[in-house]
């Protein structure tokens, strides 16, 4: 049978040959494979910048109490661990108690440091909340423009010099950064994976935020408008979990204070002395008069007081607007030796800002930078407040130098990347000259 087929082959035209070939199924072109994607490697890279923010942060000499507000969360820290739950008294007028005034998980969080081992051992937490910040930026920085994008951004951030100094403070600047920038991004996985247990712990973190500054209420409206155009029920348990979170705090302020205090009984003083421009004293020595009155009602003084300046005086409020929206922008004006970085960073995001294939991955930190400003501007803002939020200009700048690299090629961008670090650098030792 063979023999039959192989002569029966042999005697086929070459015609009939060239039609057998034409009607074979075309062979399937060899398809390489491919690995996944690379991605940003955060675990290794939280471990190893943690740890060196953990050694370097002590050794750098910073006051941890150089900031007055300082000791008040030290003193609420050791009301808790005392037992007497989250109060303290100011030294001005120890008659009063104050009860709602300070930030409740920051101070919890400086008892957690007290005791473990004291104000070093809360330093080197910090330093070490620090590098996990900046591992995180990195972390947001890739997802949204890649592995290049992710690695320019961890060093902008770990090198950033305002960050080691609010590290070195016993003030709650450096645990509301990691606050935000860890919930930016369980927000960018929920978006991502869809379950809704990504949604529920940024709702959670996004509340310890709330609790840890009143300016965080504006990251979880962020969030939230982020999620709930690309998942509704993401949205809705990322803001349940955050209320969830938040919802003690009020519910012990109206037992302890018989009053709503849905957040802090300090806001008032912060707007009026912001407003008024007298400084804290004038705020210190008008309640040493007042302790009759109580935290709450002194709190509803202020805040009346703020809004009255503001009425009376619509023109000193538009200036006082413009003046913060130039602050929150950036150093754009600032004298001190140390914001060269930032500028950098200001100049390095701007190819992700005008290319719109780029501009539209920074849609969720913009939507963070943009709701903080919000809040802050119009009642109080300076370059402590906003240190916060500065991650999402690291962000920006590393997809900025990435957008850049891929438009014009590294070795140029990397040209124009240390032309402008050089002119950061002269512009800004020459503004801090006295």
């Amino acid at each position: 049978m063979s023999a039959i087929s192989v002569k029966a082959g042999a005697q086929m035209t070459a015609p009939e040959h060239a039609s057998a070939e034409r009607e074979r199924p075309a062979r399937a072109p060899r398809v390489t494979p491919r690995g996944p994607a690379a991605a940003f490697p955060l675990g290794r890279v939280a471990v190893a910048l943690s740890v060196l923010g953990a050694l370097i942060t002590p050794v750098l000499g910073t006051d941890p109490f150089q900031n007055p507000d300082s000791r008040s969360f030290e003193a609420i820290a050791r009301s808790l661990l005392a037992g007497a739950g989250f109060m303290y008294h100011e030294v001005q007028f120890p008659e009063l108690p104050f009860l709602a005034f300070r930030s409740p998980a920051y101070s919890a969080f400086v008892a957690c440091a007290l005791a473990l081992g004291g104000v070093p051992a809360l330093v080197a937490m910090q330093g070490a909340l620090h590098g996990l910040s900046a591992a995180l930026t990195g972390a947001v920085a890739g997802r949204l423009g890649g592995v290049r994008a992710g690695g320019l951004a961890t060093a902008l951030a770990f090198a950033w010099p305002v960050a080691w100094f609010h590290a070195g403070q016993v003030m709650s600047e450096t645990l509301h950064a990691f606050l935000t920038v860890l919930a930016v991004w369980l927000v960018l996985q929920a978006g991502r994976h869809r379950p809704l247990g990504w949604a529920v712990a940024a709702g959670a973190v996004l509340g310890l935020g709330v609790l840890n500054r009143p300016a965080g209420v504006a990251a979880v409206a962020a969030g939230a408008l982020w999620l709930v155009m690309r998942d509704r029920r993401a949205a809705l348990a990322c803001v349940l979990s955050a209320l969830l979170v938040w919802m003690p705090w009020p519910a012990r302020n109206a037992v302890r204070l018989h009053a709503f205090v849905p957040l802090l009984t300090s806001g008032g003083v912060a707007a009026w002395n912001m407003h008024s421009r007298l400084g804290p004293d004038a705020a210190w020595a008008w309640m040493a008069g007042h302790t009759e009155l109580g935290e709450v009602a002194l709190d509803r003084h202020f805040r009346d007081e703020a809004a009255r300046i503001v009425r009376e005086n619509p023109g000193g409020f538009a200036r006082f607007v413009a003046h913060g929206l130039v602050e929150y922008a950036g150093p754009l004006r600032a004298r001190e030796p140390d914001v060269w970085l930032h500028r950098f960073a200001l100049l390095a995001a701007l190819p992700a800002l005008l290319w719109a294939g780029w501009r539209r991955r920074l849609a969720l930190p913009a939507l963070v930078w943009v709701s903080q400003g919000l809040v802050l501007v119009p009642l109080a803002m300076n370059a402590r407040y906003r240190f916060p939020t500065e991650w999402c200009v690291m962000v920006a700048a590393g997809i900025g130098l990435h957008a850049l690299a891929e438009r014009i090629g590294t070795g140029r961008a990397a040209l124009a990347a240390g032309a402008a670090l050089a002119l950061c650098v002269t512009v800004t030792r020459l503004l801090a000259r006295p």
